[in-house]
């Protein structure tokens, strides 16, 4: 059960809210105001707050501010009925964990409450400046127990006590953003803003705006003037990933924002000092970058003051149980399932795997898992069927048998279907006795021909 306050000047909305999520064994109060809501927020102890984007009184971007100032533990939700896309932007960039469009559809509401709260007990937890080894798992929200995790978390609590710049590197799906999270969550800027930016994904002249900020008609489509990242996040933290792919212009403007603290909107004459902790993330290899030149060498060392790499998944496979069950738990939380586990075989398929998507590939595969599953734990065939791929074609990825190539194909067939075999030998135009043969051939044995439930093809080919 959680506390949860709803403030809307529609008192019909507030009421609808209210109802559905008490039906789900919360606790909520409402407010019809702007103001009504800070005196509730500030005479109770709240987990979260869905508020509206136009409030009476006082707004829910100020709303918004004044719960990340006084109450940093507690979520927020910011609802609209006409939003834009700059109120969106500025309200995560604040803090809010999520922009909702109204009406608010009752059998939606469950999940992105559920989910915010998930949310709201990874973020919050910090409260000490210096915690003991055994705290940092719970403190920062990373899963694992494997001493390449604890290696770089020790490391994490150091770095964090200073200002210093901080490089993270570490494939992709590693889970780099989240030991960014995890360095201002353990800092003296934690009850402040983090925002976090992927360089590639915007053109370079709108990255020097979201960075830096621009004036009215500093260019075509400026309306308004509009903060940067970088002066939203005063005294806080901002997270740049994927900072290899930079052009080399803005690379020399952030350089110069390291060197002196300054930032220059687009369009303005005047400079401004700000105080921002920059944490930066790679794929790839800067060292590398810099010899081919793609990447500024001073640059360079202003980032990686303090480098951390993440392992990959396939080096601390220790972590994989840990971690199916951490992502077993919120997924059936959210889909409103009741499961025992992930079975034996599924198990020592997941632990076998090479993963090269790392964490977020797991994280994917338990979520398919959960979402397919129709008993009390899953199992093989509620997988992914590229998990079942040997090892040598998981690898080559190029060079593979006929065999190999009609299992995958059958075997996909399969999964789109649900099992259902009959199905299955029509898309694939064989018999069902053919695809019975086959899936024999093949080591898989089925359950009635519906589910997969061991595979005597090990994962090891």
């Amino acid at each position: 059960m959680a506390k949860i306050l709803i403030a809307d000047s529609d008192a019909r909305t507030c009421r609808s809210i209210a109802v559905t999520l008490c039906a789900f064994g919360h606790d909520c109060e409402i407010a019809e105001s702007g103001r009504v809501a800070l005196e509730r927020l500030r005479g109770t102890a709240l987990d979260l707050v869905l508020c509206d984007l136009h409030l009476e009184g006082l707004d829910g971007l100020d709303l918004l501010r004044a719960v990340k100032s006084e109450s940093p533990a507690t979520g927020v939700l910011i609802m609209t009925l006409s939003g834009t896309i700059e109120s969106a932007v500025e309200a995560m960039q604040l803090g809010a964990l999520n922009y909702l469009r109204k009406p608010l559809q009752s059998a939606d509401l469950r999940a992105i409450v559920e989910s915010a709260l998930d949310d709201v007990v990874s973020i919050s937890g910090v409260r000490i400046k210096e915690p003991v080894a055994e705290d940092l798992p719970a403190a920062t929200g990373v899963v694992g127990e494997s001493e390449a995790i604890a290696d770089v978390l020790e490391m994490v609590a150091k770095v964090s006590q200073t200002d210093s710049s901080v490089l993270i590197t570490g494939e992709t799906g590693t889970g780099k953003e989240l030991i960014g999270r995890a360095v201002h969550k353990l800092s003296r800027r934690r009850d402040r803003v983090f925002c976090a930016i992927n360089s590639a994904a915007f053109p370079e002249s709108l990255l020097e705006s979201e960075l830096f900020g621009h004036r009215r008609g500093a260019f075509t489509g400026a309306m308004t003037n509009k903060k940067g990242l970088f002066e939203f996040a005063n005294h806080g933290t901002v997270f740049l990933d994927e900072v290899a792919e930079m052009p080399s212009s803005m690379q020399v403007k952030l350089l110069r924002f390291l060197q002196t603290g300054e930032i220059r909107p687009v369009g303005d004459e005047n400079t401004r000092f700000v105080d921002v902790r920059l944490v930066t993330a790679t794929n790839k290899s800067l060292e590398e970058e810099v010899e081919s030149r793609a990447f500024r060498e001073d640059l360079y060392y202003r980032l990686a003051v303090i480098p951390v790499h993440v392992p990959p998944l396939r080096e601390r496979s220790e972590d994989i149980p840990l971690l199916a069950s951490h992502f077993l738990t919120r997924f059936a939380k959210r889909a409103g399932k009741m499961l025992d586990g992930i079975d034996e075989s599924a198990m020592d398929l997941l632990t076998s795997y090479s993963w090269p998507g790392n964490v977020r590939q797991l994280e994917n595969s338990i979520e398919r898992g959960v979402a397919l599953c129709r008993g009390s734990k899953i199992r093989v065939g509620d997988l992914p069927v590229r998990l079942r791929e040997s090892p040598r074609e998981q690898a080559s990825g190029v060079v593979q048998s006929l065999q190999a190539m009609e299992r995958r194909h059958i075997l996909d067939t399969l999964d789109r279907v649900g099992w259902n075999r009959k199905r299955a030998a029509e898309q694939l135009q064989i018999s069902t006795t053919t695809l019975w043969r086959r899936l024999k051939e093949f080591g898989v044995e089925t359950d009635r021909g519906r589910r997969p439930v061991s595979l005597a093809l090990s994962p090891r080919g």
